[in-house]
């Protein structure tokens, strides 16, 4: 056998085995396609490399015949610029794609719907099978996707074009985007928290984050995941109201209002007291009844 690994051909799909298949029995006379053949394609692949370090040792192939496979498969895959429009530097488009991809790509959703349509399923799922901690990592897996898939330059193209054009849909409602402060990770923290407890018709989950930045964009991904733009406008409605809410309460420091009736005339009076010392009406009503129990305490 080959003893160093780097001379193993170690493809990723059926698609690249059989390239490397046909490219050497193409360029190779004496390569038979009988040696090539097998149950499985982790026994193809034995019977490949074995076929190839023979034809070496018997000087039929170069030494270097593995790299020149490698390098035409490469040469053959869809051109970089294909996927230009997925700027590894916009965050919130590589966290989407990847989530969208992966939701897309696994087995078990797939086995969920056997009978429905999903062209998406001819592109790798190994790339998503390890979580990751930032967009330029997502981005990697993205192009392995595709590349190490079954689909072809063609269907390649078709997927990407309807990728871009699933993302047009999304990239331009902005308001979760908008409503995540800069500068805020309690808020972070508190918007993929409030996420976790949706129990009815919870969002699928973009992924599970570790850190306070990636809760934030753990938080835009899942909304952007999701299709109905109404449920999602809802969601993020309820959310803002519920942050709001607990930003009064923590302002109001234990605070709780309560509804007292009074006529025109005390209404008026008391606006004009609160005016005088430069208070708000609540504050001057504190005032008027602690200044009052002084007086209480005192007569005692």
């Amino acid at each position: 056998m080959i003893r160093d690994t780097r001379d193993l051909l170690d493809p990723t799909s059926e698609r690249e085995l059989a390239f490397y298949s046909d490219y050497l029995l193409k360029n190779i006379r004496s390569a038979s396609l009988k040696n090539l053949r097998g149950n499985s394609q982790e026994e193809r692949v034995k019977k490949l490399n074995e076929e190839l370090e023979n034809l070496i040792i018997k000087k039929r192939a170069p030494q270097n015949f593995a790299t020149q496979i490698r390098t035409a498969f490469k040469a053959s895959q869809l051109p970089s610029n294909y996927f230009r429009w997925i700027d590894k530097k916009d965050e919130r488009l590589c966290n989407w794609a990847w989530s969208y991809l992966k939701t897309l790509t696994k087995s078990s959703e797939l086995e969920t719907h056997p009978t429905k349509e999903n062209p998406f399923s001819l592109l790798s799922e190994k790339p998503f099978n390890t979580e990751r901690t930032n967009s330029a990592d997502r981005y990697l897996d993205i192009l392995d996707a595709f590349y190490k898939g079954e689909a072809d330059t063609q269907q390649q193209q078709n997927l990407l074009e309807e990728l871009k054009i699933k993302w047009q849909e999304i990239r331009f409602n902005e308001t979760i985007v908008n409503w995540l402060e800069e500068n805020n990770p309690a808020q972070w923290v508190w918007a993929w928290s409030y996420l976790q407890n949706i129990t009815q018709r919870p969002l699928k989950q973009a992924w599970i984050p570790s850190t306070e930045a990636e809760k934030k964009a753990a938080v835009i991904a899942t909304i952007d995941l999701s299709d109905n733009v109404d449920r999602k406008a809802l969601i993020i409605d309820k959310m803002k109201k519920a942050w709001s809410q607990k930003k009064f309460r923590e302002k109001s420091s234990g605070r709780k209002p309560y509804s007292i009736s009074m006529t025109l005339n005390t209404k008026q009076k008391l606006n004009a007291l609160a005016e005088e010392k430069n208070m708000k009406i609540n504050e001057m009503v504190e005032h008027l009844v602690r200044n009052e129990y002084k007086k209480r305490d005192s007569n005692e």
